[in-house]
């Protein structure tokens, strides 16, 4: 699964399998970072010489992205089938939700297939879906480094697919509306946390933590959410951990009302919320970890110039260094240069 390797045998391209530290115990480069070589002279400009990166010849569940997003679209009819079913009376198909928990949890195998599936699909129709299974990603991808059990990972994955099957019964005009809700329409969309744990809230095979977060997951720490208007300690670890994922792939999806973040502005958006909003340890797992899958990924400037993202400094994640031609733009440094897009 891993190897440890010389840093001058690394080659673009390669993953870091675990968190590089500097002598003094500071991060230096995140699990899941992508090699390059502004990255490895920045290790030795750190004096590492040794690092652990993904075993090449590991054997992979996925053996294309092709693959990897034919599954995931067969898993979007599925949730979509699921949820309509329950709405109709139906009881859960967990043959159905424990197969898409499955594929969700062995697809961080792949976190390039990931970030390229979740980058492609924010442009989809039927939005609920396609956010139930974005949800599900980070969902995973927090618990997983919160070092959560396996059961548990199952939950808080199973929780994020089913956390918003209460809009499935709010009018698609009202979803997709452009213009400024109305204080009735606002309330009506709030309800579809009510009206998930009302289709569910009986279903003696559904654990009462994803009952939980299908009601609770608009709740807030500082207690500002709804419906209950609860917080802090009355928040399970689930709950806390979907909010997160709900709120970052809300930002970063196109929606009729508005233009999807970057990831960047998503980031920086989060650093200001979550003081009070969410919880800030989740916050930080999430962002610190997804940030690293971005390097490598190219990005259009607010100059008009097109560049490829090499580093991403861990104590300024929504700042990378940016290579464009023969230069390289840090972005803490250049005050009045910015990310507008991710091509």
């Amino acid at each position: 699964m891993k190897r440890k390797i010389h840093i001058s045998k690394c080659v673009e391209l390669d993953i870091v399998f675990e968190d590089v530290v500097s002598p003094y115990g500071s991060l230096i480069l995140p699990r899941g970072s992508v090699v390059n070589d502004y990255i490895i002279q920045k290790l030795k400009e750190f004096g590492i010489e040794y690092i652990y990166i993904f075993d090449r010849n590991r054997e992979k569940t996925f053996l294309n992205y092709d693959s990897f997003e034919e599954r995931f679209e067969a898993n979007i009819d599925k949730i979509k089938h699921l949820m309509n079913e329950i709405i109709r009376g139906k009881k859960i198909d967990y043959n159905i939700l424990n197969k898409i928990t499955d594929d969700v949890i062995v697809s961080w195998e792949s976190p390039e297939y990931v970030m390229t599936y979740l980058k492609k699909i924010n442009d989809k129709d039927d939005y609920t879906y396609f956010h139930c299974i974005n949800v599900a990603f980070y969902s995973a991808l927090i618990a997983g480094y919160l070092k959560l059990p396996k059961d548990d990972i199952k939950i808080a994955i199973q929780a994020a697919l089913l956390h918003d099957l209460g809009k499935v019964k709010i009018p698609i005009e009202l979803l997709n509306k452009k213009e400024k809700l109305t204080n009735e329409e606002f309330d009506e969309i709030k309800r579809h946390a009510i009206y998930g744990y009302e289709m569910v809230k009986t279903d003696k095979h559904l654990g009462e933590e994803i009952k939980e977060v299908i009601l609770m997951h608009h709740e807030r720490e500082d207690k500002s959410g709804y419906p209950l208007g609860v917080g802090g300690q009355d928040l399970s670890i689930y709950s806390k951990i979907v909010s997160v994922a709900d709120v970052y792939d809300a930002m970063t999806s196109n929606r009729p009302y508005r233009k999807a973040l970057t990831p960047f502005d998503a980031f920086n958006e989060f650093i200001t919320i979550s003081k009070n909003n969410l919880d800030v340890s989740i916050v930080n797992i999430l962002t610190s970890r997804l940030s690293s899958y971005y390097t490598g990924s190219k990005v259009l400037l607010n100059n008009g110039e097109i560049g490829n993202i090499v580093y991403i400094p861990p104590h300024c994640i929504q700042k990378p260094v940016i290579n464009v031609g023969k230069d390289f733009l840090d972005l803490s440094k250049e005050e009045d240069i910015s990310i507008i897009k991710m091509v």
